[in-house]
């Protein structure tokens, strides 16, 4: 049985692990207008009620590639943001894909839009990651027959894997190496000695790979990797896995090594003298928790569980705990 691409499930890993570094990648003008101080939140059961309202059930259990980010702005007294992001990588009819991401729009708009007093704000990207032209809309136009006027124009943010220009891409950003994977792989020849190569080259840049924040983000470029680069022939693939058995590095780290390689690249970024022991590391980790949760104790008077936990950056869990006390 032959092996099959799961473009979904593959994108999916990075648009969990790399939630700060997508909405820099496509929203960068409001980048910095985004308090990331106060957290993140996912909003995926949300996001999977949305889906069953617009899909057939198969078809909405099917969608994985898709995310709402709830964020906070830093003026209007924490005003709520939310970013939908979809990856698509297929082609569809003309508009029918642009409809699909207004029809995300409007239920968005019209869960979360008054929920809260602030009006909280909605805007939406999509990723196109097969070749061609076909179905990469950039907006939405609703018209009737007969009409001049437009009766509706939505826009949304785009990035085309095949045509995106890399070099204007961060290389301080992992996703520059994600979408240096992607385009690859619409470019290689679907021949197992083919994808052996380019797996090998995009491999060999990850063993050294130093642009992550964590373990999550190293694994989730890993599996992106093997993800795409699918290798049928038994002996190809066997060599590959004999190649990352020796090379080691990303493509074959255990958590500690990853992780003693994440505080390592840190420590030389913000010019800790080599030599540090990890231990006041920990210390201070431990210290910035007990002021978290003494400020939580604080707060659980005049602010609600969600409040206090993107404040503190505590889970809610945590905060429970802390009202039964």
């Amino acid at each position: 049985m032959s092996n099959k691409h799961d473009y979904d499930a593959a994108w999916k890993t990075i648009l969990e692990a790399f939630e700060v570094e997508v909405v820099e990648v496509l929203f960068p003008e409001i980048f910095d207008e985004i308090a990331w101080e106060l957290g993140t939140e996912s909003l995926d059961l949300e996001l999977q009620e949305i889906q069953r309202e617009i899909f057939d059930k198969d078809s909405a259990e099917k969608i994985i590639s898709d995310k709402i980010i709830k964020v906070r702005l830093k003026d209007n007294n924490s005003k709520i943001l939310f970013i939908h992001v979809e990856v698509q990588s297929y082609s569809s009819d003309e508009d029918a894909f642009g409809e699909r991401m207004f029809r995300y729009f409007y239920r968005i708009w019209d869960k979360f839009r008054y929920k809260n007093k602030d009006k909280s704000e909605v805007i939406a990207a999509a990723i196109y990651t097969y070749k061609g032209y076909r179905g990469k809309d950039k907006k939405y136009v609703y018209k009737v027959p007969k009409l001049k006027e437009e009766i509706l124009v939505y826009n949304f943010r785009t990035i085309d894997v095949e045509k995106i220009d890399l070099e204007n891409t961060s290389a301080d950003n992992p996703l520059k190496l994600v979408f240096k994977m992607a385009k690859t792989l619409l470019v290689t020849k679907p021949k197992d000695e083919d994808i052996y190569k380019a797996k090998i080259q995009l491999a060999e840049e990850l063993v050294e790979y130093n642009k992550v924040k964590n373990e999550e983000q190293i694994k989730a470029l890993a599996d992106f990797l093997e993800y795409l680069f699918l290798i049928e022939d038994r002996e190809l693939k066997q060599k590959f896995e004999e190649y990352k058995r020796e090379r080691g590095g990303a493509v074959r780290m255990t958590v500690d090594q990853i992780r003693q390689k994440y505080y390592e690249q840190k420590g030389k970024e913000i010019g800790i003298e080599e030599g540090i022991q990890k231990g006041i590391e920990k210390g201070i980790q431990e210290g910035e928790y007990k002021k978290a949760i003494e400020v939580a104790r604080n707060l659980l008077d005049v602010l609600d569980d969600e409040t206090i936990a993107l404040k503190t950056g505590l889970n809610i869990d945590e905060i429970k705990k802390l009202r039964l006390n």
